[in-house]
């Protein structure tokens, strides 16, 4: 019996060793065949996103650049790549990856860089000016120029210039919070011509239909409706019109041809406006008669989808009436081509603030207040509060610049 027990028990182990064997086997198997498929899915997909890369590089040196690429050879598997209109300005870039099978996919999308996301930006900082103590900029800053500054003013966003930084004194010491970069080029670009555009295909137009001007006075209600009245060239206003908004400027675009814009209201919804065809000081500008607000304020309402981009082909100025009188506030991203923001009248009694919330885009600062040593004697002091939307949104077709930066990446 001892001798057939050893036996059975040989055999026993025997047969445990060969299962165990075998399925040892078998799992070694799968694992090197799961090591196999995350090989080619890691390679497809790194070759996909090569090709979004590769494309978005096209773009930034050439924004029309739509060509894309076809079963283009890469690290032993090809890349596909379409260019697609995605509307407003944007760019879809479909990049699919291939390796011996597997097929990886990456969306990316691309709008051009508005000067909406600026606090504050001019094209020329003058040699004689600079900011100081007291001055906060409470987004991203950009000049062409050279940033000058005295004592310790305040950048809460990223600050660049195109000629460096200038300390007036010794003693100055700015403070960067967002950091400071030098030799960074932001060319102050407009296309008018795709304003008018879209003003044509889907927004509002005025115009004086020949050679004059049209002046165009404009107060937003708050309840989706504009109230208009026009003059041509010296003549007498006409009388106001009220319209809905969502059926006179579909896609929010008003547009003065030639002439000049008179604004004032509470705004419900996303609008540009946009006075053109600057003429001496005589047309291109747009006057602040009264307060122009949201009607959702966005910081207290962070889903508010209120916006306004104003824009003038010269000067925005705050007109000298009785309403301006006791501080204005607009609520808007201004972008001023030709001109800057300033008074109608530097003159003008001290009227307390001048507070804007959204952003200012110059060719040159203009003069808003008036100081005598360190008392206001004129106009308004000053204050930019940047609309932190503006980082990712725009009012429709404002300006951008000449580069496009990437809204989200999809794999």
């Amino acid at each position: 019996m001892g001798g057939k027990a050893s036996i059975y028990m040989v055999l026993g182990f025997s047969l445990i060793f060969l299962v165990a064997s075998m399925n040892y086997g078998r799992l070694t198997g799968s694992a090197v065949d799961n090591n196999v498929e995350y090989y080619k899915n890691t390679v497809a997909h790194n070759i996909a996103v090569s090709g979004a890369n590769m494309a978005a590089n096209e773009i930034f040196l050439d924004k029309n650049w739509n060509a894309g690429y076809t079963n283009l050879p890469f690290s032993s598997g090809k890349i596909n790549v379409t260019v697609e209109d995605a509307g407003q300005q944007k760019k879809r870039i479909t990049s699919t990856g291939e390796f011996q099978g597997i097929s990886k996919k990456v969306v990316i999308l691309l709008q051009p860089s508005g000067f909406s996301k600026y606090a504050y930006y001019t094209n020329i900082f003058p040699g004689n000016t600079f900011l100081a103590t007291g001055d906060t900029i409470t987004g991203p800053f950009h000049t062409q120029g050279k940033l000058n500054v005295k004592g310790s003013p305040v950048f809460q966003g990223k600050a660049s210039a195109k000629n460096g930084l200038k300390l007036v004194d010794k003693n100055t010491s700015p403070k960067f919070y967002g950091g400071f970069e030098s030799g960074v080029d932001v060319p102050l670009n407009w296309s008018t011509s795709d304003t008018k555009a879209a003003a044509q295909a889907g927004g509002y137009v005025f115009n004086a239909g020949g050679a004059g001007k049209v002046d165009v006075r404009l107060t937003f209600n708050g309840n989706a409706t504009v109230t208009y009245s026009r003059r041509f060239d010296s003549g007498s206003w006409n009388p106001d019109t009220t319209v809905s908004l969502s059926a006179f400027a579909p896609n929010g675009v008003i547009y003065v041809e030639k002439g000049n814009l008179y604004l004032k209201g509470v705004v419900s919804g996303k609008y540009t406006v946009i006075a053109d065809q600057s003429s001496g000081n005589g047309t291109g500008n747009v006057y602040i008669e009264d307060d122009i607000r949201y009607k959702s304020n966005p910081l207290t309402n962070p889903s508010s989808t209120d916006m306004l981009g104003i824009i003038s082909s010269n000067n925005v100025l705050i007109s000298d009436n009785l309403a301006n009188r006791f501080n204005v506030n607009i609520d808007a991203t201004i972008f001023a081509y030709k001109g800057g923001l300033g008074l109608v009248n530097e003159s003008m009694p001290y009227s307390g603030t001048m507070k804007v919330f959204g952003g200012v885009v110059e060719y040159q600062g203009r003069t808003t207040g008036v100081y005598s040593g360190n008392m206001i004697t004129n106009g308004y002091r000053e204050r930019i509060i940047f609309d932190e939307r503006l980082m990712l949104n725009s009012p429709p077709y404002f300006p951008a610049t000449d580069k496009y930066e990437v809204v989200s990446w999809l794999e």
